[in-house]
């Protein structure tokens, strides 16, 4: 596959970079990366050439450009996988389409007091609205995979796109210890020794370091 671009953010934190990304390596398509740091001056004049939002992530694939994360991995599946990012049945489909847009539109609370970063691990106390989404996450999964995953250890057996959505919750669970039921964990489990998973991890480890030493060199 030829001229596939994904523009991404830092590994630490974009939560949202990491499901296109996790998507594009699930299924073997190269492409080329390009990370533009967050959280900068200079942040959004780097992105201007690529972002029509000045966000994170952006797909350019030869004259097409599509962003926001669910949009690519739309993008992605329709265009460059047959439409094998999705579940093939009707009934599973529809399901893993609803709850991955449930992820795009909901748990705001999750988003603003445990947001991803893949390097911390300090156990926090839920506040009430947090809790309430975390159940709610916890009974997603659950629910799927009772319903559907008979043939695999993803949310719908085999990976999809909902994995991809779901996968930066899993790291923000392990970061800040979620208590979930034991079929939840198990997905947890799942998301987190996957092996692209774990080199997302791996390199943002690599990235604070560098981070953490040019900052040690400038003071």
């Amino acid at each position: 596959m030829k001229n596939i671009q994904l523009v991404i953010g830092d590994r630490n934190y974009s939560s949202w970079s990491l499901c296109p990304w996790l998507l594009l390596k699930m299924f073997n398509l190269e492409f080329s990366e390009v990370q533009i740091p967050l959280f900068r001056e200079d942040t959004a004049e780097k992105l201007g050439p690529y972002s029509p939002s000045l966000k994170v992530p952006v797909l350019i694939h030869e004259d097409v450009t599509v962003w926001d994360s669910l949009s690519i991995c739309e993008y992605i599946s329709e265009n460059l996988l047959d439409g094998a990012g999705w579940p093939q049945s009707r009934k599973r489909k529809s399901h893993a389409r609803s709850v991955s847009a449930e992820v795009h539109s909901e748990f705001e609370n999750l988003r603003k007091e445990w947001p991803m970063n893949c390097n911390v691990s300090h156990k926090l106390r839920p506040t009430e609205n947090l809790q309430n989404e975390i159940a709610r996450i916890d009974g997603i999964w659950s629910c799927c995979r009772r319903r559907f995953g008979q043939n695999g250890n993803y949310l719908f057996g085999r990976f999809s796109i909902a994995d991809c959505m779901f996968g930066p919750m899993a790291i923000c669970f392990e970061s800040y210890g979620a208590e979930l039921s034991s079929k939840a964990n198990s997905y947890k489990r799942t998301l987190l020794t996957n092996p692209f998973v774990e080199k997302w991890l791996e390199l943002s480890k690599i990235e604070n370091q560098s981070i953490t030493l040019a900052y040690a060199n400038s003071a």
